[in-house]
């Protein structure tokens, strides 16, 4: 998948583009549908499937303060890529384009810049200001001849439409079988391994400590995972918390992940952290010794935990 950054920046040639647009956070089950008709629909015509999406999210200029994003630029797009598109336009998220009529980023960005005539839009989907660019909108400028659309069914799960909410919602609720379930994929994580203080290496557990471009995070705790990295799958354990056996209560949340049977430094590689389950809380141990007992116990439970996991 080829990713243009900037909107009216140079593209690929396309020919006979099928477009679609969106946030596209979390790239749950209900995106994915829209995903996967955008490109059966290029199939059709012998052209390209394009993806275009917004950094940062809508939600996070609309809305300063909002929840953190499910997943970020670069995971979206990794996610994206799984599902055959062929080319991502990352469109800077600014005042400038939250204020610009819904119609005229029709005419100048999808028609004009693009070219693309065939849109795959959701059912609930918004763009433009006010959120006036809808489903209905585009219908009416398809009943003028300007192009064709196509709105696949809303995805369900539990009785309710998924939605990129609920996802947060159950992922900070640590419902990870919820979570699951709308995703369609196990939930997790994408972050690059920085430099750490090496306490988990002193202590026997070497640990990739990972910056997570501000991603929603589970609650605290220690949870068996499977961490994808070089094309590789390993069992590893994840710890999300504020390590209070050493540091103050008011410490920074950190994500450490421990990928069992390696050595190998890790450092500014990007690692997928994949979660399994919850194996405990997190606490503060009266001593080191008493923290490495657990984790003794904690890596055992993980080797369990992503045996069955990769079994069913």
């Amino acid at each position: 998948m080829r990713t243009v950054h900037g909107l009216f920046a140079r593209l690929p040639v396309l020919a006979s583009p099928v477009a679609t647009l969106g946030a596209f956070d979390g790239v749950h089950r209900g995106h994915q549908r829209i995903l996967a008709e955008t490109v059966a629909w290029a199939r059709e015509l012998g052209g390209q499937a394009i993806v275009l999406t917004f950094d940062p999210l809508p939600k996070a200029v609309v809305e300063p303060g909002s929840a953190l994003c499910i997943t970020s630029l670069p995971h979206r797009l990794a996610l994206m890529e799984r599902w055959g598109l062929d080319v991502a336009v990352v469109i800077p998220f600014d005042a400038a384009i939250a204020e610009m009529p819904a119609e005229r980023f029709v005419r100048d960005v999808l028609l004009g810049w693009l070219g693309a005539r065939h849109i795959v839009f959701g059912h609930d989907s918004t763009f433009g200001r006010k959120a006036e660019g809808n489903l209905a909108l585009l219908c009416r400028l398809e009943a003028e001849g300007l192009l064709a659309v196509r709105s696949p069914a809303p995805v369900r799960c539990r009785g309710g439409v998924i939605s990129s909410t609920a996802i947060r919602q159950a992922i900070a609720a640590g419902d990870l079988r919820a979570a699951r379930a709308m995703l369609g994929r196990p939930f997790s994580l994408l972050g690059t391994v920085v430099r750490g203080e090496g306490r988990g290496r002193s202590l026997g557990f070497p640990t990739a400590n990972l910056d997570l471009h501000h991603e929603a995070i589970p609650p605290d705790g220690v949870y068996a995972t499977l961490a994808h990295f070089r094309g590789e799958v390993r069992p590893a354990l994840t710890y999300v918390g504020r390590r209070p056996t050493f540091e103050a209560d008011d410490a920074a949340t950190s994500i450490e992940v421990h990928v069992i049977g390696l050595e190998a430094d890790l450092y500014g590689l990007d690692i997928e952290v994949r979660f399994v389950r919850r194996l405990r809380c997190d606490r503060r141990f009266p001593s080191p010794a008493a923290l490495v007992a657990q984790m003794e116990a904690d890596r055992r439970a993980a080797l369990r935990a992503c045996r069955v996991h990769r079994k069913g």
